[in-house]
């Protein structure tokens, strides 16, 4: 199969390499032109001392130089190359729902704090691996992208908030999406998404979105938060007032509760599990474990087929054709 290594970029190096080509065209053109204007009355003998049909041949050496070049800079690909690699660690990266039901205190101190600690568990249990972080509410967008630096992940937690989202809401769909797009990043490594939430999804989009990862053999575990009985929403001040909860357009006080089955269908979709740490973190054992299994493999290897570099073979053709328009004579003897 016929590929290009460099094909993200095809549309910069065609252009470069049309501009290339039509400024060489224009010389050509513009020396011509300027023979002609020079040549009357004159014998173009006085005036072109090499031979025409070496002029015209050393052009078109040079426009294929250009094209072999163009093409060389691609990285043209076709078969097959296997060796062996190293694998390089896990991936674990944490969608953490910050929408206003998380402010729900049907969990102490609140359903977002709660969250969080089970997050920095998680983060304390890894040795090496990789961590990321994606906020999600109405929206979602990378707050954290995967590192080894797990000071600075713990600072972009401690920031996270309702306020870091302004489209409130809960689109779950919307975080798996941005989560399958840092992982499409092919790279050496287990993989795993934990999604932090209570379950409540007003886009019915989650579920669709999460055969992305299947395919892509990526688990996802969820971890589910909070009372299935219905609580108030508190808004971000400590006021206990009647006004500090968020009501509907009807005045009429909204209730949040924890969805456990969405968040189970999500999880077995992904061959993952359903983990609670509404009553206890013990649950996140489960998913330390499974890091700790992947890393185990840290050191292993595996053999992985790529497409074989071919750009080596239009380089070697371009060296051959500059050098054979270097060597012809420009003039005549």
């Amino acid at each position: 199969m016929f590929q290009f290594g460099n094909y993200p970029y095809l549309v910069y190096v065609v252009s470069v390499s049309a501009v290339v080509l039509g400024l060489f065209a224009f010389y050509i053109a513009w020396k011509r032109r300027a023979i002609e204007i020079m040549s009357r009355g004159i014998a173009r003998k006085y005036l072109i001392r090499g031979s025409g049909k070496i002029a015209i041949v050393k052009q078109v050496l040079i426009i294929l130089a250009i094209i072999l070049f163009a093409l060389a800079v691609l990285r043209p690909q076709w078969g097959e190359l296997a060796r062996e690699v190293n694998n390089e660690g896990s991936d674990v990266l944490i969608a953490l729902d910050v929408s206003p039901s998380m402010l729900a205190q049907d969990v102490k101190p609140s359903r977002l704090q709660r969250s969080k600690d089970a997050i920095r568990l998680i983060v304390e249990s890894l040795r090496g691996d990789r961590v990321g972080l994606i906020l999600f509410s109405g929206d979602a967008f990378l707050q954290c992208p995967l590192t080894n630096d797990y000071g600075a992940f713990m600072m972009f937690l401690d920031a996270a908030s309702p306020d870091s989202i302004n489209l409130k809401g809960t689109d779950i769909g919307m975080a798996l999406k941005q989560a399958y797009r840092v992982f499409q990043k092919k790279r050496l490594t287990s993989r795993l998404l934990v999604l932090i939430t209570d379950g409540e999804d007003h886009e019915g989009a989650a579920e669709e979105a999460a055969k992305l990862f299947r395919d892509m053999d990526v688990s996802i575990y969820t971890v589910g938060i909070g009372g299935t009985g219905g609580e108030v929403i508190p808004t971000q001040g400590n006021d206990s007032s009647p006004d500090s909860y968020y009501r509907d357009d009807r005045g009429r006080l909204v209730k949040t509760k924890k969805d456990v089955s969405f968040l189970k269908r999500i999880a077995g979709a992904t061959r993952g599990a359903y983990i609670d740490i509404s009553d206890s973190f013990s649950g996140l054992k489960f998913i330390n474990e499974i890091v700790g299994d992947q890393r185990c493999n840290k050191y292993g290897s595996r053999i992985i087929k790529e497409p074989r570099e071919q750009y080596q073979v239009f380089v070697f053709i371009l060296l051959l054709l500059i050098s054979f328009e270097l060597m012809l004579p420009e003039r005549r003897r």
